[in-house]
């Protein structure tokens, strides 16, 4: 067989494995079938193709090569609990023989960040460290996959352009998902021009496509739940908890994650990339403020909180942080899924600050409402 006729036969079989491993998640329902998931399915599929080429261990064995391209990745944008993550996933999983990477944006510009500072204060250094990571990052993973991209830190402006500037020209390729097209990523009003540049960069290098599922899934799946806060605690709330991981992860493996602000880290059960899981102890019984947790709520669409106990007025403290992270959860619209020792109202009667701690009651039941399910897909 001509090599040509050769690559051709192995990227149809490339495409035809992706679909079938779509189909199979169907058969077994893992997922419902959607038309709008298919869309952009047969984009990663064509970019699949587009990066593929003859190896010895299999599909993809380099990225694109000399040969002109229109696109070094696609852009997938939509509302939360569409199926963006999922897509992606598959795609990165079937990319094999490749150097490959797959992080949550917001975790990876932390980790840019702090590299640029290394190089920065090496002795004597004289260069560029945002051009000279790009090409670093790009020499250790030909793919990058950014789980929610976003570009909300006026500081960022500057570094954003030139440092995916840097990826592109060294030849990574790019595949993100988000919930904005990009020219809605970033709404300030400082450093607009400098995001415009970036914003057009990303346009003139990676294919953009909306997932314009009419369904959230994550949704629909939290709906489905008899009960999003569950006491009292003990044996039946733990299997509560297994249950709804289970449901709302479909068997993939825990992650670890984290979140760092101020210097402070936030570590914690990570399911499916955008899925929490904290106990009260690690949120409210340790020195984290406002900042740390609108960090999560920004990060994260759905948080499992487990073992909220009934608090005396000798934690006020503890009360007090607890109602700052449910307003943060709140006015981001988080799922909040619980488990707790009493009823939202019985959680804190007494002590400084319980009068206003009624108010959190009433937003824990407003949380498990479906009006603000709606609110928050």
């Amino acid at each position: 067989m001509a090599p040509e006729k050769q690559e051709n036969s192995k990227q149809v079989a490339a495409d035809i494995l992706l679909e079938k491993r779509y189909d199979a998640l169907v058969a077994a329902g893992t997922i419902t079938d959607d038309k709008a998931q298919r869309e952009v399915l047969a984009a990663l599929e064509a970019l699949l193709a587009r990066v593929e080429a003859p190896n010895t261990h299999g599909l993809l064995g380099k990225l694109f090569g000399k040969a002109p391209q229109t696109h070094r990745g696609l852009y997938i944008w939509g509302n939360v609990g569409r199926g963006k993550s999922m897509l992606m996933d598959l795609f990165f999983e079937q990319a094999e023989g490749i150097s490959k990477r797959r992080v949550h944006f917001h975790a990876f510009m932390q980790e840019v960040h702090k590299r640029i500072h290394q190089i920065r204060n090496q002795s004597g250094y004289a260069g560029d460290p945002v051009a000279e990571l790009a090409k670093k990052i790009a020499s250790e993973n030909t793919l990058l996959c950014f789980d929610e991209l976003q570009a909300t830190d006026p500081a960022d402006a500057s570094l954003l352009h030139r440092f995916f500037t840097g990826l592109f020209e060294h030849g990574a390729v790019v595949v993100s998902t988000s919930n904005h097209p990009p020219v809605s990523l970033y709404t300030g009003v400082v450093q607009r021009e400098r995001f415009a540049k970036f914003i057009t960069l990303l346009e003139g290098n990676m294919q953009v496509i909306a997932l314009s599922s009419a369904s959230d899934y994550r949704r629909r799946q939290i709906k489905s739940m008899q009960k999003l806060y569950f006491y009292p605690l003990g044996a039946e709330a733990n299997a509560f908890v297994d249950g709804v991981v289970s449901q709302l992860d479909g068997g993939n493996a825990a992650a670890k994650g984290s979140i760092e602000v101020q210097g402070r880290t936030t570590r914690f059960t990570l399911y499916h990339h955008t899925i929490g899981r904290f106990s009260f102890k690690e949120l409210c019984s340790t020195n984290l403020g406002p900042a740390d947790y609108l960090a999560l709520a920004d990060r994260l669409d759905t948080v499992i909180l487990t073992d909220i106990p009934t608090l005396s007025p000798e934690q006020r403290n503890e009360a007090k942080r607890f109602v700052t992270l449910i307003d943060a959860l709140y006015e981001h619209k988080v799922k909040l899924i619980c488990t707790a020792a009493a009823a939202p109202e019985a959680l804190y009667s007494d002590g400084d600050g319980s009068f206003e701690f009624q108010r959190t009651g009433s937003r824990l039941a407003e949380m498990q409402s479906e009006k603000y399910l709606q609110e928050s897909s």
